[in-house]
């Protein structure tokens, strides 16, 4: 009685899950991105070589400031010697230690800290901005992944559509066949249709299911779970950018891909000042405070306490120290020309970078141009091929055309739909590419800025 009890409890409680889980709310296209952002494990590598940076930069500034360590030293003495006032040999055990403390300070070094210091915080601001180029492509992925989604949805949607038409119109023609209206070609003809059709469905169907596997994989989801998604998508409104120009002068100002490589080639030329630091003198400042204790166990009476001697043992220093490079097998020149390069190539990457940006933004823009236009050329081609449709499909019932015929018009619909909604999905993603070059995040929620 109880494991029946048990059991009945247990059923009740997986079907509430079940049925929750089946009501959840399908998820945006914003919901998606978030979710890929947040488990992506590339963003999660990018903000802690960011955060690493953020410590070198924090070394860095450390290092100009004085550097003090505190030393304390024993040590005991023992084994035979020769005692000064008898000038014979005696076994000796002696004890002292030392306590002090030294500090350092960098008065000049060519300005290779200073230098250090710079590279580290552009380095810095370079890694927030590469987290956020990371954030922004997991977000590009997931955005054609979840289109990917949704055009294969309708597309098994207008596959169904096609092939319940075409099983309308081979039952019809069955019945003529038998009333000797329409003979057995036309009925294979038909037939053939159905599965294409049915062919195309399973196609369709199959590529939907790949889709969502590649949707998973982007936003690092799991693949046990159910994922629903919204794929009722109305078209958005126009993007912000009033013309290309001002879309391309934006871009090639605040894009984050060219924001990184201006920060690359600063970091290359304040790497290339330090590395010519290192041809200038050096000169450090040392200073200290000491003391000691020393005691001859064989002869405790001869040495003050260790009060008395803390007290009047105590001394200081201070040193300044010049080094001058005269000669270090040329490793100097060697890393000042490695840095110069680098620094060349950081600006040629700079440009490459510019360049790129500038023809994927402009590419963007015509695309979503023709896209748009597609779009509305789309909805009047699938008005007129279901007019042509629907007239093919009386003039066959008439016997006016033939199966062929028909099965050319229903071809063309099918087309006409297929096109006009990859216009219409290509064009959304296109208008939110440019509205992102724009300055408009392609999540917008605070918590995927990057705080510095």
């Amino acid at each position: 009685m109880k494991r029946l009890i048990m059991t009945l409890l247990v059923s009740n409680f997986l079907t509430l899950v079940c049925i929750a889980h089946a009501e959840a709310q399908p998820l945006t296209i914003d919901d998606c991105m978030r979710y890929a952002v947040e488990n992506s494990t590339t963003v999660g590598k990018q903000r802690l070589a960011a955060d690493d940076n953020k410590a070198n930069y924090q070394e860095a500034i450390a290092s100009l400031f004085p550097s003090v360590n505190a030393e304390v030293a024993g040590g005991l003495n023992f084994g035979r010697g020769i005692d000064p006032a008898t000038n014979t040999y005696t076994n000796v055990t002696t004890f002292g230690n030392t306590y002090g403390i030294g500090a350092s300070v960098p008065l000049f070094d060519g300005l290779k800290g200073i230098n250090t210091m710079r590279a580290m915080k552009v380095a810095r601001q370079k890694g927030l901005v590469d987290t956020q180029i990371a954030q922004d492509e997991v977000a590009m992925q997931t955005l054609s992944a979840y289109m990917d989604v949704v055009y294969y949805t309708e597309a098994v949607k207008i596959a169904n559509e096609q092939l319940e038409a075409s099983r309308k119109t081979l039952e019809l023609v069955r019945r003529q066949e038998s009333l000797g209206t329409k003979s057995a070609a036309d009925v294979a003809e038909i037939e053939s249709q159905e599965a294409n059709y049915d062919y195309l469905l399973t196609t369709e169907e199959n590529n939907l299911a790949l889709a969502y596997i590649k949707l998973r994989e982007v936003m690092n989801y799991p693949q046990g779970e159910q994922l629903a998604i919204e794929t009722n998508i109305n078209l958005e409104a126009l993007p912000t950018a009033t013309s290309e120009r001002a879309l391309l002068d934006y871009a090639l100002a605040n894009n984050p891909k060219i924001i990184a490589s201006r920060h690359a080639t600063e970091q290359s030329r304040l790497n290339l000042a330090k590395a010519k630091g290192s041809y200038s003198p050096s000169l450090y400042l040392y200073g200290g405070y000491n003391t000691s204790y020393y005691i001859d166990f064989d002869n405790k009476a001869a040495y003050d306490p260790f009060g008395t001697q803390f007290r009047n043992n105590r001394g200081g220093y201070v040193q300044l120290s010049l080094s001058i490079p005269i000669f270090n097998g040329l490793s100097a020149r060697s890393s000042k020309r490695r840095a110069a390069n680098a620094y060349r190539s950081a600006q040629l990457e700079q440009v490459a970078v510019e360049r790129a940006v500038e023809s994927e933004v402009s590419q963007t823009w015509q695309q979503m141009q023709g896209f748009g236009k597609q779009y509305v050329q789309g909805e009047k081609k699938v008005s007129a091929a279901q007019l042509a449709y629907d007239g093919a499909e009386r003039k066959f019932e008439n016997g006016l055309i033939s199966a062929l015929d028909l099965q050319t018009a229903a071809n063309t619909l099918l087309q006409a739909k297929s096109d006009k909604l990859r216009a219409r999905l290509q064009y959304i993603v296109k208008s939110r590419m440019v509205d992102y070059y724009n300055g408009i995040p392609l999540i917008q929620n605070s918590k995927f800025k990057i705080q510095n």
